[in-house]
């Protein structure tokens, strides 16, 4: 890992005790590939589903994420959330970091297939890998014990003992949901033979607590899904394609999710309908998340900020800039 910048060498010293940590990629945002028309007829072409090609002949995952990336974490300050501060700027070597949360007072860092584990000191604790692992996107804890991990290659949610520092349970979605393409053991390596978003099945985007089991973002279906656990899947809620982020707001149990294309944040009722709908006036909404009340943390992708807003008032109540870190702004994680 290489510390670009920080304020101190400890994360510890920090004016609150939480913190937004925010993932910035190398890779632009492509604007004709973000329309939602685009990709739905990307992912309903037919012949797309099952594959020609056979699992063994898919190259390495590095091959298909060349791209690099950085982390920067900042203090959010007092409640008003005008005087951010940051706190570090990192670059991992030789991999692109997807997601990264503040857990345990530990920095975990998610690539996109590895996850490292940081003391308060950026002293590196751990390794994880697993064949499964490939094509992540956002790791959260689940309970004490355990983290949870979206892979998109294996079209799977990953369960990570926080203690054993290893994936002790893989949760894939059942053939025929969202049709077929490779029957995955567990010793069949995705990082190995990647199989790319073309050939996927679901694409998870997000992984969630959420009534004793995993909530889901898939981005191919657009389909808000979850997974109790025992592993069983069901549908929520569909017909967003290239939806990102489903959470869950842990002040009033509502549901929210990026419709990326549309460029808004929705908060679904209790009957899991649109209660409220935020224009970010983004082309490409790439996360959202929770910070307090009214207030949400936005990554604007397409103009490579991260925006905090009241999205009941319209109010935009800070600007993060992402232009010296990366080309747009990805995953976000606020927590203690």
């Amino acid at each position: 890992m290489n510390r670009i910048a920080t304020e101190d060498n400890r994360l510890r010293s920090r004016r609150s005790e939480m913190v937004l940590c925010i993932t910035h990629s190398d890779r632009p945002v492509e604007a004709d590939r973000c329309d939602a028309n685009a990709l739905q007829s990307r992912y309903t072409r037919p012949g797309r589903l099952p594959p020609t090609v056979p699992f063994r002949s898919l190259p390495h995952a590095r091959t298909a994420t060349p791209y690099g990336g950085a982390i920067s974490v900042w203090d959010v300050g007092g409640s008003d959330f005008q005087d951010v501060a940051l706190l570090a700027i990192l670059r991992p070597r030789g991999y692109k970091p997807q997601h990264v949360i503040w857990h345990g007072d530990r920095l975990w860092v998610l690539g996109t297939e590895l996850i490292e584990v940081y003391d308060e000191s950026l002293r590196r604790e751990a390794l994880i890998e697993d064949n499964w692992l490939a094509g992540a996107h956002t790791i959260a804890p689940i309970d004490d014990d355990t983290l949870a991990v979206s892979a998109s290659a294996s079209d799977s949610v990953l369960m990570v003992d926080r203690r054993a520092m290893k994936v002790v349970d893989r949760f894939r979605i059942p053939d025929g949901v969202y049709g077929h393409n490779f029957d995955l053991r567990h010793d069949d390596s995705v990082v190995e033979h990647y199989v790319p978003n073309d050939l996927q099945l679901a694409h998870f985007n997000c992984a969630w607590p959420w009534r004793g089991g995993v909530l889901t973002t898939a981005l191919i279906p657009g389909a808000i899904g979850f997974f109790d656990r025992s592993g069983s899947y069901r549908e929520l809620l569909s017909g967003f394609v290239g939806a990102h982020g489903a959470r869950v707001n842990p002040e009033t149990d509502r549901i929210y999710f990026c419709d990326s294309c549309a460029g808004t944040l929705n908060v679904l009722g209790p009957d899991l309908e649109i209660e409220f709908s935020y224009r970010a006036g983004s082309r490409w909404l790439h996360d959202a998340v929770h910070l307090s009340g009214e207030v949400f943390a936005l990554a604007v992708s397409d103009r490579n900020v991260v925006q905090v807003a009241n999205i009941h008032s319209g109010e935009i109540l800070c600007k993060i800039d992402g232009s010296e870190l990366g080309c747009s702004t990805q995953f976000l994680a606020f927590g203690r």
